[in-house]
């Protein structure tokens, strides 16, 4: 990042935190929601059948990798924790619904509750400067979380099973059938992708690259890089915490042993697959590393699961370093968004 396209206009623009909704290409992120918007609407008649089913734990996954690839991506920062995020947010927002709040406050809620643990990343981040000791650091973090929710007898070993709670349902819209299910988690992946491309297009996304960069100059400059992890990470984790509420109200079950460390390895593989940085790389990521396992326990082939994977993942990493879609943008010298943007004009 250039220095003259690092300075703002508006010298107050420092002082705060640079947040400049007027500046956001507006059209650009409707396109890239359509892209999701389109193909997913193409899905509906599918969503009712076997391959339906398992566009429901794709769905779930890339929502959750969207929030973990801004903690990652954009400040380049190796956050070890997204897991415990993830499930922070899916217990808070059970709890709520079992309370009784209305579904979606609750929903929302989850989000809160995520960017609440995201707040303590941030700090995390700020205070350790040396990358090694930050990921040692969110490890800790991540097993501090999971003592925790394994020993409280609201949550126990056993996980947070909600299934007792009254039907959950926005506008009318009961969330029972695999169909409406579908709709549900295809708005709200929608909705993280606005917020990352809202994001990735705004001054915020532009200095938080920056400070993943190059810190050092962006301090010398007069820019505070501690602000653009901080709002990376809490921005990040509200999305984690969506997604983790998403799995619970669709599973009607969060277990803490199923959010530990493989479940850490497995979001990073998604991100890491799918393009770091990129807008929709975690849903290409999903698709691979969540769509396989269950494709292949469809076609009844599940013994050769872990040969699929590996596969795919050596292939990825002689062919396609920096994910699939970072690669391509690379190779081909023009992204996925400007190809469409030709066809689409």
């Amino acid at each position: 990042m250039s220095e003259e396209s690092a300075r703002p206009e508006d010298a107050a623009a420092i002082e705060g935190l640079d947040i400049d909704l007027a500046g956001v290409d507006w059209p650009a992120v409707v396109r890239q929601a359509l892209y999701v918007l389109v193909p997913g609407l193409l899905f509906i008649p599918f969503a009712a059948s076997n391959i339906g089913f398992i566009a429901r734990p794709i769905l779930i996954f890339a929502i959750i990798a969207m929030g973990y690839n801004i903690m990652v991506g954009w400040p380049d920062l190796l956050v070890f924790c997204p897991a415990a995020i993830a499930i922070v947010g899916g217990v808070s927002s059970g709890l709520l619904a079992q309370a009784g709040v209305p579904f979606l406050v609750a929903f929302l809620l989850g989000g809160v509750a995520g960017a609440l643990v995201g707040v303590v990343v941030a700090l995390i981040a700020i205070i350790i400067r040396t990358s090694f000791d930050f990921v040692i650091a969110t490890l800790a973090l991540e097993q501090l979380i999971f003592t925790a929710l394994v020993i409280w007898a609201a949550v126990g070993p056993a996980g947070l099973r909600v299934g007792d709670i009254e039907t959950p349902s926005i506008a009318g819209m009961a969330l029972t059938g695999q169909v409406e299910t579908y709709l549900f988690l295809l708005a709200v992946l929608i909705f993280s992708v606005v917020v990352v491309a809202a994001f990735d297009n705004s001054l915020l996304g532009t200095l938080s690259v920056a400070t993943g960069e190059n810190e050092d100059l962006l301090t010398s400059i007069g820019y505070q890089p501690s602000k653009y992890k901080f709002v990376s990470l809490v921005l990040g984790a509200f999305l984690l915490g969506i997604g983790g509420a998403s799995y619970i109200h669709v599973n009607n079950l969060m277990v803490p042993n199923s959010w530990v460390l493989p479940q850490t390895v497995i979001l990073l593989t998604i991100i890491v697959v799918g393009g770091l940085r990129t807008i929709h790389g975690p849903i290409v990521g999903a698709l691979v590393m969540v769509g396989i396992p269950e494709f292949s326990r469809l076609l009844g082939i599940s013994g050769f699961q872990q040969y699929l994977i590996g596969g795919a993942l050596i292939a990825i990493v002689l062919f396609a370093p920096a994910g699939i879609l970072g690669t391509y943008q690379n190779r081909v010298g023009i992204s996925i968004r400007d190809k469409l943007r030709g066809l689409w004009s």
